[in-house]
């Protein structure tokens, strides 16, 4: 944990409620990233501090810097019964009204800490699911008997998110809030700027620039990315690939381009800050997953005008409309896939009306600040339905 005389100061602050965020850890990913933004953006209406369950994360350290501190508890495996009373105790010094929970595990050690510390007020947002889940029964009597009970509020990321909710954790999706996630749209590049990265990361001003961007989990179906764009390239050799990002399946990945004969023809950017300025220079953005929420990375791509083909799992069907905003296409059909690079590569016209019409969508639903006043209004409800009770 950060040092006692950091908890004691913020404690001594007492002309905003507390706002605690929980997690797992501050590891890149989308998730996290959202946990980091909204730190900020709500450190100026609320005493904000973020609890790490596993660890600190690479992450960690930006936040602080962005004056809002990070405490880690270093859980064990299994089940650690230590972690409630842990959690009560942080609230406690900084007399949090809002514990918010994101994912499930957060979700349950949360819970269990108001039986230590009943005044603050518990709010469950769930990002995205495991694949394949496991329908455990145990694990909704438990949430139905103790866990839900000592939660106030729902929140999932998609419609899709909201009905795994309801099956595989009990929740009632009457009670739970669908609120889709928001990013910030990154600066325009100037067609000079574009071309000039383009050329720095080795791809010709003639290519047609296929990727995505995101961590190599087993979860984003990578394989799936690289067979289409082997398969696309036997029919039209301008495509290109660029994958932006790391995670533990980066070496699987490169091997396989190797193995496909694309070691020239895709590039490997791993791990970049600047992620959001390099996917305004792909042609056509993919995302090829098994199970996704509301990817951030597919909105940065939409608010940067880069038309989008993704699978149709979960929330994405929500996001790309087919056939009006971009493709949707069956999980694991990679001819699908690749014919709808080669219709890309070969319809500039296609391309640009799925750009704006993608542009169009993500500026009605998937702006941060709409998502932030959605936030805020969810905060101020369980903040007077509090005052209600204590009256």
């Amino acid at each position: 944990m950060a040092d006692d005389g950091e908890a004691i100061q913020a404690a001594t602050v007492r002309e905003r409620p507390g706002l605690l965020y929980i997690v797992n850890s501050l590891n890149p990913g989308g998730t996290e990233r959202l946990v980091i933004e909204m730190g900020v953006a709500f450190s100026g209406e609320y005493r904000v501090c973020v609890i790490c369950l596993d660890e600190p994360g690479a992450w960690a350290a930006e936040l602080r810097r962005r004056g809002v501190p990070v405490y880690c508890l270093w859980r064990q495996s299994g089940l650690d019964l230590t972690m409630p009373a842990k959690i009560a105790c942080l609230a406690h010094a900084y007399r949090v009204s809002i514990l918010h929970a994101h994912q499930c595990t957060p979700w349950f050690y949360a819970a269990l800490s108001r039986l230590f510390r009943r005044s603050s007020r518990l709010l469950l947002e769930e990002h995205g699911r495991f694949y394949p889940e496991a329908d455990r029964g145990l694990r909704r009597l438990v949430n139905r008997a103790l866990i839900i009970p000592l939660s106030h509020r729902f929140v999932a990321v998609s419609a899709d998110v909201r009905g795994r909710l309801e099956r595989y954790e009990g929740l009632n999706p009457a009670r739970t809030e669908i609120i889709y996630n928001g990013v910030e749209a990154a600066a325009a590049l100037s067609g000079e700027e574009r071309l000039r990265l383009r050329r720095e990361l080795g791809l010709d001003p003639e290519a047609f620039v296929v990727g995505t961007v995101g961590r190599f989990d087993p979860i984003k179906n990578l394989p799936m990315l690289v067979a289409a764009l082997a398969r696309a390239r036997a029919g039209e050799r301008r495509i290109r690939g660029l994958l932006i990002g790391d995670g533990p399946e980066f070496g699987a990945i490169q091997a396989l381009i190797a193995r496909s004969g694309l070691t020239d023809a895709v590039r490997l950017t791993g791990f970049r800050a600047d992620a959001r300025r390099l996917v305004q220079c792909l042609d056509l953005f993919v995302l090829a997953s098994f199970s996704e929420g509301t990817s951030m990375a597919l909105l940065e791509a939409m608010a940067a005008g880069v038309p989008a083909a993704v699978t149709a799992v979960g929330g994405n069907p929500e996001v790309v409309l087919a056939g009006l905003s971009g493709w949707v296409v069956p999980s694991e059909n990679t001819a699908v896939l690749a014919d709808v690079m080669l219709a890309a590569a070969r319809d500039p016209g296609l391309c640009a009306r799925y750009a704006r019409a993608g542009r169009h969508r993500f500026e009605e639903h998937f702006t941060f600040p709409r998502m932030i006043d959605r936030y805020r209004a969810l905060y101020r409800s369980m903040g007077a339905s509090r005052a209600q009770e204590c009256a």
